[in-house]
């Protein structure tokens, strides 16, 4: 649940992060801070920087100027004593992202893995988390995604939706401070979806923070704490989902709802849905 304490330290903070790709400016000096179990959903047309700003939290992409900080540490870099940006070294990076939890469009589950083995796998490998332990840990979390009856499947035996949510759970064994989504529904056909971003919705529930790249409008209405519309590779418009989504400011972002909710706002209920988080 976002807090406005402004005793209480952001988990995630961008401080005037841009990043090139060549010559073309994919992220433009982006500032915003997440605070401890914020759920923010970004929003935005393809190419608008959004999979690019979760990739580089996790150091996937470097980000060439700014600074980017998860639970107090800057990722990737430290600054020199001559004000000078230093890259950390691969130990350094790796002990970093163990802390973030990144779930993505495609599964990337091990088909040669059993679910069980799969989530096991992290805890085990980068941890050093005893064998007994980490299948422990894993098979509470598979219950949890409701998949307790899959431990020894395979992936190739489960739907897109179940896949999906073996990868939440796998990326949870780590027990990130942060979870990053991205497009996680987007590969799935209709009727899968709603298992999964109930998976999510627990999470919120749960106190998880979570930056969530979707183009799923209800669950960004009903879950999010703030919502943020990118465009161009800069944050247009941010704000409350009940109200950014209804009565955007810039024609940018009314521009983005017409072509993409197609009447969407129009059937938001009076009195929408609020997720109350676990104390």
């Amino acid at each position: 649940m976002r807090t406005d304490d402004a005793t209480v330290a952001p988990m995630v903070e961008f401080r005037g992060v841009s990043k090139w790709f060549g010559t073309t400016q994919v992220l433009r000096d982006i500032s915003l801070s997440v605070a401890p179990s914020e759920v923010v959903v970004v929003i935005g047309p393809s190419g608008s920087g959004k999979t690019t700003l979760l990739r580089c939290v996790s150091l996937l992409e470097e980000y060439e100027a700014g600074e980017i900080t998860v639970a107090g540490e800057m990722i990737g870099y430290r600054i020199a004593a001559n004000g000078e940006r230093v890259r950390r070294s691969e130990r350094e990076i790796a002990a970093a992202r163990a802390k973030i939890g990144f779930v993505f469009q495609s599964f990337n589950l091990f088909p040669h893995m059993t679910v069980l083995r799969n989530v096991a796998v992290g805890p085990i490998r980068v941890n050093k988390m005893p064998r007994e332990k980490a299948e422990a840990v894993a098979r509470d979390l598979i219950g949890r995604v409701g998949l307790a009856d899959k431990v020894d499947a395979h992936p190739v035996s489960l739907s897109g939706g179940q896949q999906q949510r073996v990868a939440i759970a796998r990326a949870l064994a780590m027990q990130p401070k942060l979870m990053l989504f991205d497009e996680v529904t987007s590969a799935l056909d209709p009727e899968l979806v709603d298992e999964v971003l109930g998976v999510m919705q627990q999470l919120a529930r749960d106190g998880m923070t979570m930056i969530v790249v979707t183009h799923e409008m209800q669950f960004a209405h009903d879950v999010a704490d703030r919502v943020i519309f990118m465009d161009h590779g800069a944050i247009v418009e941010e704000g409350d989902p009940a109200t950014l989504l209804a009565n955007p400011r810039s024609e940018r972002l009314r521009a983005f709802m017409r072509r993409h909710i197609q009447g969407w706002a129009r059937n938001l209920p009076q009195n929408p849905m609020t997720i109350e988080r676990n104390p």
